[in-house]
């Protein structure tokens, strides 16, 4: 994987704390692989056969296999199946969703890259099992005759996690990392967290990130390692990132962890 790329902070953009020493956090393939696993829909990219090699990009529904892979169900009848009759070659962009969020540049997002093909026999039930344990509207037209599925099998995928994290992925290290387990809570748990106890996130923020003159912190995102926080400051906004003791895996582990934080961070402040 290669280094991520930072475009350069001008002086209106969020300052990054001093990170909290042995923080770790997601690596880009796992967070690949969690915004594969969230996915519904996703932009699908062929070669146009008119006007000829132009990209032709298309909203598709999604499903992922236990590698990642995305599964799509597409009708004869779609232009980006013909398309793909002609071409294989294709990109899928994924988006994190905005569940709220203002700036949508800020959000998750990759761009799957590989070949794009038509799934037969003993893959086709496979992925028709996957398909329709995510979307299970799809009963109603899954078995049209001209109706078939379809998969992507990656072989590089682009990462943008938002400004200044972004890097290329390796398809073997996407394949082998694993979903974080929180995703599905993620969001309940942010809201919990910034609505009921805006206090204890401050804490979090002034104590453990050591931003003494916070005067406001929001949780933006929280994963099995970690969570990270938007802080204001009289200076101007910074970002940090604070470790879980251990990595979590339920969002009661989750609940256990924030309040061993607060009791630190209010140790800390005495």
């Amino acid at each position: 994987m290669s280094t991520p790329t930072d475009h350069g902070r001008p002086g209106s953009a969020p300052e990054v704390a001093p990170p909290v020493q042995n923080a770790p956090s997601p690596s880009h393939a796992e967070r690949c692989r969690t915004l594969a696993q969230r996915a519904r829909t996703a932009t699908l990219c062929t070669l146009a056969r008119d006007p000829a090699g132009y990209p032709y990009g298309s909203l598709v529904t999604v499903a992922v296999d236990a590698h990642g892979r995305p599964l799509l169900l597409l009708s004869a009848l779609a232009e980006h199946t013909g398309n793909l009759k002609v071409r294989v070659e294709a990109s899928l962009l994924v988006a994190e969703p905005a569940e709220g969020r203002a700036d949508p540049l800020a959000l998750g997002r990759m761009t799957l890259i590989g070949p794009c093909r038509p799934l037969e026999g003993a893959e086709a039930a496979a992925a028709r099992t996957t398909f329709l344990a995510t979307h299970p509207r799809a009963s109603y037209y899954v078995d049209f005759t001209d109706f078939s599925f379809y998969r992507l099998d990656p072989v590089s995928i682009r990462y943008v996690g938002g400004f200044g994290r972004m890097s290329w992925v390796e398809a073997d290290e996407y394949a082998a990392a694993e979903p974080d387990p929180l995703a599905a809570d993620a969001a309940r748990i942010l809201e919990h967290m910034n609505t009921d106890h805006a206090d204890a996130v401050l804490a979090y923020a002034k104590a453990l990130a050591e931003i003494k003159d916070a005067t406001g912190a929001t949780m933006t995102s929280v994963d099995r390692y970690g969570f990270e926080l938007d802080v204001i400051t009289p200076a101007g906004p910074k970002v940090a990132r604070l470790p879980f003791d251990a990595p979590v895996s339920t969002s009661d582990e989750v609940r256990k962890a924030m309040v061993a934080l607060v009791r630190e961070a209010r140790g800390r402040s005495t």
